[in-house]
């Protein structure tokens, strides 16, 4: 018998659309078949976790994920867990102060990755693609001085799927738009899955970009979890669970779900978000965010609080070269240069 929402269940659709919300969640009871199917799951969508970050979380200690929604899996793109991560979310969970914290961090972010045949200057969005989960974990960690302990990897075909499992969901839109064959008018009104996702997905013809972007998604999460935490339906968790299994992966230990719920429930219901505040930048004609030193400080000194680490100061490659720009101030002058006149590196179609 399940007397109220799965944690499993939760927890994916948290990570699923990769944006703050307010988590609503209870594990009262949950007896044979269904727990199995919770803990299959949950077992599929978590691989090459290791020995100490089990001991990590069995002892209940602080600990921070890199939530990444890949474009793929819808718009014809594929089903492979490949390209660039769309949506960038730092989430730091601190069982005993009982917080929950997420940090976005927007695509278009200027960062060196580091390769086998040389160093690249790119977008951030770009970093998995080139060294997979772990570059890009190393390019926050590198950004923020802030330990990133695990990845949970989502490609946009889930959100469409997740979407329509639970029936819809209701949103109040900002301002009229038209995008990818969907027309959204203003104000308030329902949507289903592929609806949703072009919802999320629009930016060029938003005036603030991925900010905006990023809280249209936030009205999607929160409609979808108000949603599944009033439903008593056993089909549509078996429905969220399957879109679970074939959308989501993460090296976050999840073999024991008791345990975790029993460490970690407490931070769900006392969440902040933030996010990284760019300034604009234009190299070899392409777009770009600049995270500026004082706001890579801020988030960092915020993070490693949150995480009950001690404040250090930031000092890494972007910092340097934020310091050696005599132009640039992301405003007026939007033209910024990279040491040793090196290019950018745009993977193609991927702008």
């Amino acid at each position: 018998m399940i007397k109220s929402v799965q944690f499993i269940i939760a927890i994916y659709e948290y990570l699923f659309f990769s944006i703050v919300g307010i988590l609503i969640v209870a594990i009262l009871g949950i007896f044979g078949y269904e727990y199995q199917k919770i803990q299959s799951t949950a077992n599929t969508i978590s691989t090459n976790h290791s020995l100490a970050s089990r001991q990590q979380l069995k002892q209940g200690k602080p600990f921070s994920i890199l939530v990444l929604g890949t474009d793929v899996g819808a718009l014809g793109r594929g089903t492979s867990y490949a390209g660039n991560t769309d949506t960038l979310e730092l989430i730091t969970v601190n069982p005993k102060k009982q917080t929950l914290t997420t940090t976005a961090i927007p695509r278009d972010t200027l960062v060196r990755v580091e390769t086998k045949n040389k160093v690249e200057y790119t977008k951030i969005n770009a970093a998995y693609a080139l060294g997979g989960p772990r570059e890009i974990k190393k390019r926050v960690h590198e950004l923020l001085d802030v330990p990133v302990d695990y990845y949970a990897l989502v490609n946009m075909g889930g959100l469409e799927k997740t979407v329509d499992a639970v029936g819809g969901v209701t949103v109040n839109n900002p301002f009229a738009f038209k995008y990818e064959g969907h027309t959204y008018p203003k104000g308030k009104q329902y949507l289903n899955g592929s609806e949703a996702l072009g919802y999320s997905r629009m930016r060029y013809d938003d005036p603030d970009n991925d900010y905006s972007r990023q809280k249209r998604g936030q009205q999607v999460l929160l409609s979808a979890l108000t949603k599944v935490n009033k439903s008593k339906n056993i089909m549509q968790m078996n429905s969220l669970l399957d879109t679970a299994k074939d959308n989501v992966r993460t090296d976050l230990p999840l073999d024991d779900l008791m345990t975790l719920y029993k460490n970690y429930h407490g931070a769900l219901s006392n969440t902040q978000s933030d996010h990284l505040q760019g300034k604009n930048a234009t190299i070899d004609n392409f777009s770009f965010q600049i995270a500026p030193n004082r706001e890579m400080q801020r988030l960092s000194d915020n993070a490693r609080q949150a995480l009950g680490l001690t404040k250090v100061k930031v000092n890494n490659i972007q910092t340097k070269i934020n310091d050696m720009q005599t132009n640039w101030n992301g405003y007026n002058n939007v033209n910024y240069v990279l040491p040793n006149d090196a290019q950018v590196y745009i993977p193609v179609n991927k702008v």
